[in-house]
């Protein structure tokens, strides 16, 4: 189950939206922006789910964040899809993770 707090007040969180994403969540990620929200299911191959609800056991399940509520956008089911096992998922944070480009070309491209 996923919930979302007020914590504007630490010593009095108050729940204000619960919904449940899938059978199992392991990795939870935020864009930079705070509009959209990424959840994957993989933790460690020995102890993930391999079988249950269709699209609900190995996923990535991308929603946007908007007034207080997730839309999905969409999602990717790993099982069917024979992609493997997702984990934590970077969007939007190259900057923090790769390396200045070498070549002076590469790097006016990429501006």
């Amino acid at each position: 189950m996923t919930r979302v707090f007020d914590i504007s007040d630490p010593h009095n969180a108050k729940e204000v939206y619960t919904e449940r994403i899938g059978d199992q969540i392991n990795m939870l990620s935020q864009s930079w922006d705070g509009k959209r929200v990424y959840f994957t299911s993989s933790l460690l191959a020995n102890w993930d789910k391999a079988d249950g609800g269709e699209g609900n056991v190995q996923y990535f399940k991308a929603y946007d964040y908007a007034n207080g509520k997730l839309s999905k956008k969409f999602e990717i089911d790993f099982l069917k899809e024979k992609l493997g096992l997702p984990h934590q998922m970077r969007f939007g944070a190259y900057s923090l993770y790769a390396k200045t480009p070498s070549n002076k070309n590469l790097a006016e491209l990429s501006q």
